[in-house]
């Protein structure tokens, strides 16, 4: 598997702020970070990742809407948040 990218991570980092969130609002967040430069992604762009990062079994769409399982939880704890968008 190819490794996580920045598009990658802004997307596990938004997810590990909230739980529950829709395309769009991921997009948004993703777009206008807590700390730091956003970044411009597409709804569709943020589909491809969720479901790229959902064959590595990082995230999932439950019924209130995607959040990070415990092992996308367990990755960003041990590297994902040296990452800040």
């Amino acid at each position: 598997m190819s490794p996580l990218d920045m598009a990658d991570l802004a997307v596990l980092g938004t997810l590990n702020t909230a739980d529950g969130l829709d395309i769009e609002q991921i997009r948004q967040a993703v777009a206008v970070p807590q700390a730091g430069p956003g970044m411009t992604l597409t709804d569709g762009a943020v589909r491809r990742i969720l479901i790229r990062l959902q064959a590595r079994e990082l995230p999932e769409n439950s019924s209130v809407g995607w959040q990070l399982t415990y092992r996308g939880r367990a990755l960003w704890a041990s590297k994902g948040s040296r990452f800040t968008l």
